[in-house]
Formats: structure tokens, C-alpha cells, sequence
């Protein structure tokens, strides 16, 4: 797959797991974010998603997610 689809399919993917967790989430995005960014630059995934991304058939994503999930939420 080109690399550029596969970006795009991840993001899909992962988009949709962030809003099947947030759906009802009346507080999400400020109480309840999908990860945390620490001083550093290191990600930290919310419980809730590390549990999603570990799941068979997701596991692919963890990876790619610590590594462009700031991009998909960044504010422009």
C-alpha cells in the first residue's frame, strides 16, 4: 500500500476509535483527552485507547498512533 493511504487509513482507524470512546463523553476533550503530551514530547495514550489499540485486529496502530497522534489533534 502507498505510504501515503496507509496514513490516511490509519488516521480513519484511529479517528474512529477516539470517537467510539468519546462519543457520550460529555467532557471529552478536556477532561478525558486520547493522550497526554509531556514536557519532552513523549506521548502517554488515555487508558481507554491503549486498551482499544491493544485489541486484535488494532494492535498495528499503537506505533503509528504514539507517533502521529499530536498531529491529528493539534489545533490550527
Amino acid at each position: 500500500m502507498h505510504q501515503s493511504n496507509l496514513h490516511t487509513e490509519n488516521t480513519i482507524r484511529l479517528m474512529e476509535i477516539v470517537l467510539s470512546l468519546s462519543g457520550d463523553d460529555k467532557c471529552y476533550p478536556y477532561q478525558n483527552p486520547p493522550y497526554v503530551l509531556d514536557h519532552q514530547g513523549g506521548i502517554t495514550l488515555s487508558r481507554a485507547l491503549k486498551s482499544e489499540l491493544n485489541k486484535n485486529g488494532n494492535q498495528d496502530l499503537v506505533a503509528w498512533a504514539h507517533q502521529n497522534i499530536v498531529s491529528l489533534f493539534i489545533e490550527n
